[in-house]
């Protein structure tokens, strides 16, 4: 069975949760314009690490660690065209041998992650948007890492941290041109009804809900406060399952790359996530400053659907 087909008989889709933490975990530092993809060049042994822990927490999906990995910011490096692109194939081959190594009895998948153009950037416009870039522009920018992924045969794509509509028409438009391709689609937040460039959180949905090939969408990286506001809006017309992986609740220094730490994560985790589920969001995880601990958290919180 296809990741397609098995969606839509869950209940409940655990997704994992940050690589960046997990990494700093293993001691990397990663204020690197590269971020987490700079432990492909060197560490790799410990990003399939980090995939492994969130298989073995319960962890349905994991996402590769192709977040901001391109060509270009690889090239900009030094590393060679060739090389760049055997990178970025190779951030899916760590997930499946982490698939394969974890001793999880749930179904595991690989979702290969299609960051925003402002992780390209590293400069935190992924909560901005409004790159002033054409949606011409964003599809070429997009399309050699998405084709890069496939042919490493991910089972899904992550497009996720989207902050800006332009981007999001493009990825769409990309999308159409490999027509056997399934994703997601989640979306950073200015407010609970608003992307970051300030577009009605409306506006992304009917997109998606008009993509035959995104299976699901929703939020991810935002404040925890903002979820189930955002949940309930999008639950009024939501004729797919919906999506949600917040970040800790703490706050991002882009300039320094440092977390500013909150409480209250346990709540999120348990609780929270109910509600979520209860406003049609069937796929759940963590992003930024979450940990194997909150996905086994999660898993405990939905043991009876799971």
């Amino acid at each position: 069975m296809n990741f397609k087909e098995w969606q839509k008989k869950q209940k409940v889709i655990l997704i994992d949760g940050s690589m960046s933490l997990g990494l700093e975990e293993q001691g990397l530092d990663l204020n690197d314009e590269l971020w987490t993809a700079k432990a492909l060049v060197n560490e790799p042994e410990k990003i399939e690490k980090v995939h492994q822990n969130y298989y073995d927490a319960g962890a349905n999906i994991a996402i590769t660690s192709s977040y901001q990995a391109t060509v270009a910011g690889f090239e900009r490096l030094g590393h060679t065209t060739d090389g760049s692109r055997a990178l970025i194939k190779r951030t899916v081959e760590l997930a499946k041998q982490a698939q394969t190594k974890s001793q999880g009895s749930q179904e595991k998948w690989v979702a290969a992650s299609i960051g925003p153009y402002g992780a390209y950037l590293a400069d935190g416009s992924e909560y901005r948007g409004n790159y002033g870039l054409s949606q011409t522009e964003l599809v070429d920018f997009h399309r050699e890492r998405l084709e890069l992924l496939l042919e490493a045969g991910a089972d899904l794509l992550a497009i996720e941290t989207i902050p800006d509509i332009t981007e999001i028409h493009a990825l769409i438009e990309l999308l159409a041109q490999h027509p056997k391709a399934t994703a997601w689609l989640t979306v950073t937040l200015k407010d609970a009804h608003h992307l970051c460039d300030g577009t009605d959180l409306r506006v992304f949905q009917l997109l998606a809900e008009s993509s035959e090939q995104i299976i699901a969408y929703g939020v991810n990286c935002v404040q925890p406060a903002l979820v189930l506001p955002a949940l309930e809006y999008l639950e009024e017309i939501a004729m797919k399952p919906l999506v949600a992986y917040p970040n800790s609740g703490a706050t991002y220094d882009p300039i320094t790359k440092v977390w500013t730490h909150s409480h209250a994560v346990d709540e999120v985790f348990s609780n929270e996530a109910l509600k979520w589920h209860e406003s049609g969001c069937k796929w759940i995880g963590g992003c930024c400053c979450t940990s194997a601990k909150e996905i086994k958290l999660l898993k405990e919180t939905f043991s009876a659907i799971l």
